[in-house]
């Protein structure tokens, strides 16, 4: 009772004087957090990991931070990188919204001063390239602390500042790619200080982020800076990670903040005059362009691109040609989907029945630009077979469950599917589809025909939103399965493997993907083995494409 008393008094006096933490930049003042399930923590907020891209440094590589004196107070996330949507319903927004944005977050279940040596998991936001923040009441570790790793969360430039590209060297573009780059040059540096492996990291991400962690699979820049990837919910196969228009994009940002700007100006007259523009006027000219056609299926605005070969360029070949060469890090992968990716599409009924009624009316609004078909009339019956995946001749608006699978599975499940077959040729893939619809969740549309675990669903199993860790609130299954999830995710962190044995929680041997057998791991209220995902429809996707679509493929 009385040693008790004295790890509680000491604890207190620790919480209260901070933790103290030395790394080659200078000292970092972090603190104790703890969970509602009684899991106390280690956590070091906002430390730079790069100068603020700010000035002559926007829509430049980033540059590693310079060491600063004293003691740097990493107690608190203040800012966030400039978005493109009200992140998260954010409240007056603006007044976290600022250039000087790129820090990363360090958790830890152990005393930094421990010499300890645990896995790294370093987790990229989603936000479809435009939005999305890695701060502490957004991605809350509280949960994944109980698992005996280590969390890094970075910020990472969205929407204009971080994706915009005017196809040379004056604009390369995958700014926000290359912070996360840095980021992990961070981790590899000064991981150890914080008792974690930098020899043991696994990259991780859902949406864009799962789709940054696949850039990062195929990028030469990122080599050796991590051992094993997952990928939630996205690929750099889905068709709204990649944009074909930048170029014209990128003149006009510039012209709808003067509408003035020369169009015929030169990519260094454009630069400067971007460089000089207020930080809120770009942000308002890439909110303000409209796009004109569905970004989720078609591509969206601001989104990484194909550098050209340079010192310095992050990706140069098509991510479709990669995978399939093996042109890529060949670390084993987790890569997964929710069962209804595109629930939400139909939240608004009435809206969603006009949006489906319009593909009836016109069938080539099926058909995706990656499938690279010129003309209307090649369109035609290349819509007219996308439509019969899921009809079989007859209206998508007399089924509209259907039509929601169409949306996930062109949007989603399609391009996540294929990237797990091309890479399985070349390295461990384990493929799973998470089914499990729990209270933690909210409420999803009931739509006949289509299943209710929606697009980021999944991550209300892995973090803590708001600081509210109070898992134990929710029914058991709730608990199990974030349980269950989580230790799926940590496993592979730890041992390359999700399942290295069988236990209560873990009850399956998770098989690997072969390119002749497609095993899966379904992820309900028990762990169950199937073959196919989306078994119904993948195959006529694939005949789809063989058929109509025009190589060589970009996405898929």
């Amino acid at each position: 009772m009385k040693t008790s008393l004295i790890l509680f008094i000491n604890f207190l006096a620790l919480a209260k004087a901070g933790i103290l933490v030395k790394i080659p930049d200078g000292r970092l003042r972090g603190r104790i957090e703890h969970s509602s399930r009684n899991i106390s923590f280690f956590a070091f907020q906002q430390i730079p990991y790069a100068k603020p891209p700010i000035g002559k440094l926007r829509f430049k590589d980033p540059i590693p931070v310079d060491k600063w004196n004293g003691v740097l107070d990493a107690t608190k996330n203040t800012k966030f990188c400039y978005q493109q949507t009200n992140l998260y319903n954010v409240q007056n927004l603006s007044r976290f919204e600022n250039e000087d944005c790129l820090y990363l977050n360090v958790y830890t279940p152990v005393d930094p001063s421990s010499n300890a040596s645990l896995p790294v998991m370093f987790y990229i936001y989603g936000g479809g390239f435009v939005s999305g923040a890695s701060n502490f009441e957004f991605f809350g570790p509280h949960y994944l602390m109980e698992n005996g790793v280590v969390v890094v969360t970075i910020n990472y430039r969205v929407g204009p500042f971080g994706f915009i590209s005017t196809g040379d060297a004056v604009i390369p573009g995958n700014f926000g790619l290359k912070d996360q780059l840095l980021g992990l040059h961070w981790v590899r540096d000064n991981i150890a200080y914080f008792g974690g492996d930098p020899n043991k990291v696994t990259i991780f991400g859902q949406s864009a982020g799962g789709a940054s962690v696949g850039f990062h699979l195929i990028s030469r820049k990122s080599k050796g800076l991590f051992r094993a990837a997952i990928s939630q919910s996205a690929s750099i196969l889905s068709p709204w990670a990649y944009q074909r228009i930048y170029k014209a994009l990128a003149y006009r940002v510039a012209f709808y903040i003067d509408n003035n700007f020369d169009k015929a100006s030169t990519s260094e007259e454009l630069l400067k005059f971007l460089q000089d523009a207020p930080a809120s006027e770009i942000n308002k000219a890439g909110r303000d362009i409209p796009s004109g056609y569905e970004q989720i299926t078609d591509g969206f605005l601001y989104t990484p691109v194909i550098e050209a070969e340079s010192e310095t360029a992050f990706i140069t070949e098509r991510m479709f040609s990669a995978l399939e060469n093996g042109h890529f890090n060949r670390v084993p992968l987790i890569i997964g989907i929710c069962s209804e990716e595109s629930i939400t599409t139909a939240s608004n009924m009435e809206d969603f029945l006009k949006r489906v009624k319009q593909f009836d009316e016109d069938v080539s609004k099926l058909v995706n630009p990656n499938m690279h078909i010129e003309d209307k009339e090649g369109e035609i019956p290349a819509g007219n077979a996308i439509r019969n995946i899921y009809t079989n001749g007859t209206l998508l608006q007399n089924n509209l469950g259907k039509a929601v699978r169409y949306y996930s599975d062109t949007s989603f499940s399609r391009g996540v599917i294929e990237h797990a077959q091309l890479q399985s040729k070349f390295s461990d893939v384990y493929f799973y589809q998470f089914s499990y619809y729990g209270k933690i969740i909210g409420d999803r549309p009931n739509v006949p025909g289509a299943a209710r675990t929606g697009h980021s669903d999944d991550n209300y199993f892995i973090w803590a939103t708001g600081n509210l860790t109070n898992l134990d609130s929710f029914p058991r299954s709730d608990v199990v399965t974030s349980e269950r999830y989580r230790a799926l995710f940590t496993n592979f962190a730890k041992y390359l493997d999700p399942i290295p044995e069988e236990t209560k929680l873990l009850n399956v041997k998770w098989p690997k993907v072969h390119p002749d057998k497609f095993q899966y791991i379904d992820i309900n209220e028990t762990l169950t083995i199937k073959i196919n995902p989306k078994g119904d429809v993948f195959p006529e996707w694939v005949d789809v494409y063989n058929k109509y679509a025009i190589k060589p493929y970009d996405t898929f």
